[in-house]
């Protein structure tokens, strides 16, 4: 029997609390199809309705935001609700606000909160039902991040829909997912092009994109390029040394005696691009598991041609 909260916590709540996250993350994964399809329907729906607003008032639309709402759980049923906002984003009121049922994410929440409220593994007069269910609120964080982890990978196909494009957005435009009012996490984002090469002081170069561009001899290091979209790009004798490419797509590009040496591939996606006289050397891999400061999908190679390209030290099966 544990007898005080602190070992409660060590030894029954966390390993309960990883056994949840692990079963959420699998049927996420598993499911992920037909999650996200009946997700981005609602997405879709909360589009509709903003864009109808914005006939009348015409409001720019800088920040999408997706918000798990921890107190429907407590209420008895899980929801999200999406959020627009103008520029001043949580500084004002959203102008269009939609939700959406989210039970999906609590398919294993009754298995845990029953395990983990079960008094046969600790002593009730040390440690009350009340500093226990305390502790929920922690793992619904922890549960809406994982969400964020998985949704990353589906909301980009927003940009599809008429819907997003008859949106009204800001120069900078953001959909993000996370908790209401408080942290949020970017998901996809529209945004000017920048010059990646000679980017202005403090600038963002996450979530960019660059079509049809042609680097010849450059070399891209130690920069932060994150979910940036690079398609039907030439990239010739280029040189990438040190870059976070997590979350990265690249589409239709060609690789030509290019080096890449340190390298964080984590949900990198090549598809349909060419490889000649390459190198790929060093490279890291982020893990792939709930309990790591973050879920990524493996590194994605599809559909592309290499010829004569060495690859090692990284999981990039070519």
């Amino acid at each position: 029997m544990i007898e005080t909260f602190e070992a409660y916590v060590a030894e029954r709540y966390s390993p309960l609390e990883f056994e949840f996250l692990t079963a959420t993350k699998k049927f996420l994964t598993d499911n992920l199809p037909r999650i996200s399809e009946c997700v981005l329907a609602e997405w879709r729906k909360a589009l509709a309705a903003a864009c109808e607003i914005q006939r009348d008032e015409k409001i720019p639309c800088a920040y999408m935001s997706v918000s798990f709402l921890n107190t429907s759980v407590a209420a008895g049923k899980a929801v999200l609700q999406i959020d627009f906002y103008d520029t001043r984003w949580v500084y004002g009121e959203p102008f269009a606000r939609h939700r959406m049922d989210a039970d999906f994410l609590l398919t294993a929440w009754e298995n845990f909160t029953t395990k983990a409220l079960d008094e046969k593994f600790f002593v009730r007069s040390n440690i009350s039902s009340v500093e226990i269910t305390s502790l929920f609120w922690r793992t619904l964080d922890k549960l809406t991040f994982l969400f964020t982890c998985v949704a990353k990978y589906f909301a980009p196909a927003l940009k599809n829909f008429a819907e997003f494009d008859a949106l009204i957005k800001a120069e900078k435009f953001y959909v993000t997912c996370g908790t209401y009012l408080d942290w949020q996490n970017r998901l996809c984002a529209v945004l000017p092009e920048i010059d990646f090469l000679n980017p202005a002081a403090n600038e963002d170069t996450t979530f960019r994109e660059a079509h049809g561009k042609i680097y010849r001899n450059k070399k891209f290091a130690d920069m932060n390029l994150r979910g940036c979209n690079f398609a039907d790009c030439l990239f010739y004798r280029c040189e990438f040394t040190n870059l976070n490419l997590a979350d990265a797509e690249f589409s239709r590009c060609r690789f030509v005696a290019a080096n890449f040496t340190d390298i964080k591939f984590a949900g990198t996606k090549f598809s349909a691009c060419t490889f000649r006289d390459c190198a790929i050397k060093n490279s890291t891999d982020a893990p792939n598991a709930v309990n790591a400061e973050e879920y990524f999908a493996s590194l994605k190679v599809i559909q592309c041609q290499v010829s004569n390209t060495v690859v090692e030290g990284c999981d990039f099966e070519l």
